[in-house]
């Protein structure tokens, strides 16, 4: 399964926010939307960083008295590891687990398509063996009783 179908499947919607807004309105924002993550994009759209729960956590105990109003490009993450549609499931999934990467945005030809988490893409595969185990489920079912191989 490729990684577009994913996206396509859970839509492409980005949750953004603004560098130099603080770390408190990121807590909002991701309250408020009810993710674990949020896009940073420089001047020309393109993603500068991300801003994940995590970053938020490490910032709180290195700045336990300035944490809130430490700006989100002082606490992001920008050494990402992107994907793209064509990418397939079981390498992007081994790839995530190598890094510890729970959020996955996905470019394709310079242009965010969506963002992925690890759960997103732990259902697709565990729907993908669903459908994989029903195949054989099937095939074996049809299998001849004389023992020779259907075809």
């Amino acid at each position: 399964m490729h990684i577009g179908a994913i996206v396509a499947s859970k839509g492409g919607s980005v949750h953004t926010i603004d560098p130099h807004r603080t770390l408190s309105d990121a807590v909002d924002r991701m309250l408020a939307l009810r993710v674990s993550s949020l896009l940073i994009l420089d001047e020309s759209g393109r993603i500068a960083g991300i801003i994940t729960e995590h970053d938020i956590i490490r910032t709180l105990k290195l700045l336990p008295d300035a944490w809130k109003s430490t700006r989100v490009d002082e606490a992001m993450t920008c050494d990402l590891f992107t994907a793209n549609s064509e990418d397939e499931l079981g390498e992007v999934i081994a790839a995530m687990t190598v890094r510890h990467i729970r959020h996955l945005p996905v470019v394709d030809g310079g242009r965010i398509a969506g963002v992925l988490s690890i759960r997103d893409l732990i259902r697709a595969a565990m729907e993908e063996l669903a459908r994989h185990n029903e195949m054989m489920r099937r095939y074996i079912r049809e299998w001849p009783e004389s023992g020779e191989t259907p075809g």
